[in-house]
């Protein structure tokens, strides 16, 4: 087999499934005009796979390369992505099929069937070409192949069977009627409008040879796939067909193979169906687990917080009591000046808005946890405003960020509203930053984070980044698997992107892009509607 691939893995996983359907493959690839010019002139080949598109290359340019230098071979194109006039227009040309490369389960049949059909076109080849010496020969050879012949006079209707034909069948040579008509009567019902419309389009000109599979009855009622394969082997002085002959192969085993290799897809598809379902049932588990243990951090960080303002107000109150005790006590005692209690009552002012100012701080910390811990643990579908919701979280992760000395500057604007799930938004805002924390801002002494977003055409553009150590180029494909980290038993447990990147997808149905060197931070893209799809 000649395979014109540039895509060593993509050759590689041809050759697995041809092996895997027990197909015997000697190939060579090759990529380019030179290479293919030379391997054809090398040796003789069975058959030749090519993908559609290569740098320099194509699957027209190759076909057309193989028919310029007289090879008659089975032409298969193998691409993951061909339009149908595209591949509609390489049959024209020559090509005897295409199979996607996402649907490589059609690629072991068709090689099989193109390489029978490639024999059956070189056994007619000999078969005419010794037809003109002797028909004696001719029928020898195509018997010894064990091709059944039949043989039509197109004016006179009559139709002559060889004996492997006859017996393929069951019938004996004299028992079956020699007539076109008799012939028909021979093919199951369902299929002799198709085999006549495609007898009457190669009559007409319309294809390159006759070709037909369809169901043909034996002596004992039974019914048996075959292929016809023919051509008209003469023609009239004005171009009218005379004589046409065409092989007869037995399809029998080819079509308990394909409801075989049907069947076994069919419970492969079935058996990833549950495998999916349950990493999704895994998945939606570990998201729990995690959002609960950020929950459990949350409140950690959040009484972390309180501890200063509440702090200040103690203090502020036990100053203010102090100051009212002083000042009854210089009532009692008549010592109360003027001055003195314009005093007392200026530091009173000052307690009581220090009071008041770090009331109002532990508030809005608490109206932020209680946002988060509700969004987070109802899971609930909302309308809310995009900038109001990050700052939640960055609120309730301020302690965090505090002692890691990490900067985050927030640059979105307000009012860009969201109907979608806050808490999920919050959980992804918690793990990028805590991923920078551990890992992008270790052995830093702290590092600054930029949190960016705008509305675009109904989508959120998201831009996180960082300036802490950045990821190598050669772990940036690992980064969203399940359970890689680089922290192992240090505290990492390998989910925080890979949840990020699961919610990204699954719940906001959107897309996720890295962007990363080392030593010059992460950046993170975010794209995803502003209305979350219903499923």
């Amino acid at each position: 087999m000649l395979l014109v691939e540039d895509c060593v893995s993509d050759a590689e996983l041809i050759l697995r499934c041809l092996r895997r359907a027990d197909c015997e493959v000697e190939s060579l690839r090759v990529d380019s005009e030179e290479q293919m010019r030379a391997a054809l002139a090398a040796r003789a080949w069975d058959i030749v796979l090519s993908d559609f598109n290569l740098p320099g290359f194509s699957a027209g340019a190759a076909l057309a390369l193989m028919r310029g230098a007289g090879f008659d071979l089975p032409f298969i194109v193998v691409s993951a992505t061909i339009g149908e006039e595209t591949a509609v227009a390489l049959m024209k040309a020559g090509a005897h099929d295409y199979v996607m490369k996402a649907d490589l389960a059609r690629l072991a049949p068709a090689v099989r069937r193109e390489i029978t059909e490639a024999a059956q076109r070189r056994e007619l080849r000999r078969a005419a070409e010794a037809l003109r010496d002797s028909e004696e020969r001719w029928n020898f050879a195509l018997e010894g192949a064990g091709y059944g012949v039949w043989d039509w006079d197109i004016e006179s209707g009559r139709v002559l069977y060889s004996e492997c034909w006859t017996a393929m069948h069951g019938f004996g040579v004299d028992e079956v009627e020699q007539s076109i008509a008799g012939r028909e009567r021979l093919i199951h019902p369902d299929d002799l409008a198709p085999v006549r419309a495609a007898l009457a389009d190669y009559l007409a000109g319309a294809m390159a040879r006759y070709k037909n599979e369809h169901r043909a009855r034996c002596k004992d009622g039974s019914w048996k796939w075959v292929l016809d394969n023919g051509k008209i082997v003469s023609r009239a002085a004005d171009g009218r067909p005379l004589r046409m002959i065409c092989t007869h192969v037995d399809l029998s085993e080819r079509k308990r193979a394909e409801n075989a290799l049907r069947e076994l897809n069919d419970e492969l598809e079935t058996r990833v169906d549950e495998r999916t379902r349950e990493l999704r049932q895994a998945m939606a588990q570990i998201i729990e687990s995690e959002k609960l243990a950020s929950l459990g951090a949350l409140v950690a960080g959040v009484s972390h917080e309180l501890n200063t303002p509440i702090g200040n107000m103690v203090l502020a109150a036990s100053a203010l009591v102090d100051q009212l005790g002083e000042i009854g006590a210089a009532v009692e005692g008549a010592k109360l000046t003027r001055s003195g209690l314009a005093q007392a009552l200026a530091e009173c002012r000052e307690a009581g808005a220090i009071i008041v100012r770090n009331g109002n701080r532990a508030s809005d910390l608490i109206d932020s946890f209680k946002r988060v811990s509700v969004d987070q643990t109802s899971q609930r579908r909302r309308r809310f405003d995009l900038r109001g919701t990050v700052q939640d979280s960055l609120n309730a992760l301020g302690a965090v960020t505090r002692r890691a000395r990490a900067t985050v500057e927030l640059d979105i604007p307000p009012g860009i509203e969201m109907d979608s799930f806050p808490g999920h938004l919050e959980q992804i805002v918690n793990n990028i930053i805590m991923n920078s924390i551990t890992h992008g801002f270790e052995g830093r002494g702290g590092g600054r984070i930029l949190l960016q977003a705008a509305l675009e055409d109904g989508m959120i553009e998201l831009h996180y980044s960082d300036d802490g150590r950045g990821i190598a180029r050669a772990l940036q494909h690992k980064v969203f698997e399940p359970f890689y980290t680089t922290k192992l038993g240090q505290g990492g447990s390998g989910l925080g992107l890979a949840i990020v990147h699961n919610l990204v997808q699954a719940i906001f149905k959107g897309r996720l892009r890295l962007e990363s060197e080392p030593g010059q931070g992460v950046h993170l893209y975010f794209s995803f509607p502003a209305q979350t799809p219903y499923a």
